[in-house]
């Protein structure tokens, strides 16, 4: 396989890992380690179980929030520790839901970031700030870098789609790894290869003129990605700091890290 390339699977798309990516010391990521996708309870059929069964897998780690996972269950795979931390969260700290039972609870909060603007903003705008915050507090993040230090691995760990929650969490490992934030941002971005059937589907039902605001709906947005990037930059001054600042991961143990992971 190809760093990135997406296993063909009969109930889901956008399921991968991030094996092979190249780290800035010559090395690459080690395969079989961290696999990426949408909710599980989509692999339903029989070749679906075995082949989720068969990758060995020690570490479960479910980022969406509770109505998400009651909606959609995973199911039970047989020597994997099963976890669910919401990866994406209100100000406050609560889980942002994104079941049909959350959505008034987010709207509201978006009713009221308008509201100490001023003036309303458009969803993207909206969640381009929510994104930018992704990385800094957010107790799922430190969870699975917790199971890579605690060698529970392999991991596998996911959203409801695969894309936002989990692309996020893909990005920052990948650069903990060493690997450039050129090839992060790429395999961030390869949601809208794999995905494109259910992106090209719901834009079809979009005005023109909102449709490139839109496509991060059912796909994922290069300026959001990068924008969550910046962030951290701007806070911390470069990822090495940040790691340790949001992590504990100093330099020995970002080079132990790479010394487990990277071949």
């Amino acid at each position: 396989m190809q760093p990135g390339e997406e296993y063909k699977l009969e109930g889901a798309v956008n399921f991968r890992e991030l094996g092979g990516y190249p780290a800035a010391d010559g090395r690459t990521v080690r395969w079989g380690q961290f696999y990426r996708s949408g909710a599980l309870g989509e692999l339903s059929s029989p070749g679906d179980r075995a082949f989720l069964q068969g990758l060995g897998l020690k570490s479960i780690l479910d980022l969406r929030s509770r109505g998400e996972a009651a909606a959609l269950p995973d199911p039970a795979v047989p020597g994997a520790e099963m976890e669910r931390i919401c990866a994406m969260r209100f100000p406050d700290g609560s889980e942002m839901d994104f079941s049909p039972g959350g959505i008034a609870d987010i709207d509201a909060a978006k009713r009221e970031f308008e509201a100490r603007l001023g003036h309303p903003v458009h969803d993207y705008d909206w969640f381009s700030e929510l994104y930018a915050d992704m990385p800094f507090g957010n107790p799922a993040y430190q969870r699975m870098f917790r199971l890579l230090e605690e060698h529970k691995t392999p991991l596998l760990f996911h959203c409801s789609a695969g894309k936002d929650r989990t692309g996020i969490g893909s990005m920052l490992l990948l650069l903990a790894l060493g690997a450039s934030e050129e090839d992060a941002v790429a395999d961030y971005m390869l949601t809208n290869v794999y995905r494109k059937a259910h992106i090209d589907a719901f834009l079809e039902k979009v005005p023109p003129e909102q449709r490139e605001l839109l496509v991060s709906v059912e796909g994922v947005s290069r300026p959001m990605a990068e924008g969550a990037l910046r962030a951290i930059l701007k806070r911390c001054g470069s990822y090495e700091a940040y790691f340790e600042a949001e992590f504990g991961l100093d330099a020995a143990r970002l080079d132990a890290l790479r010394n487990e992971y990277l071949e």
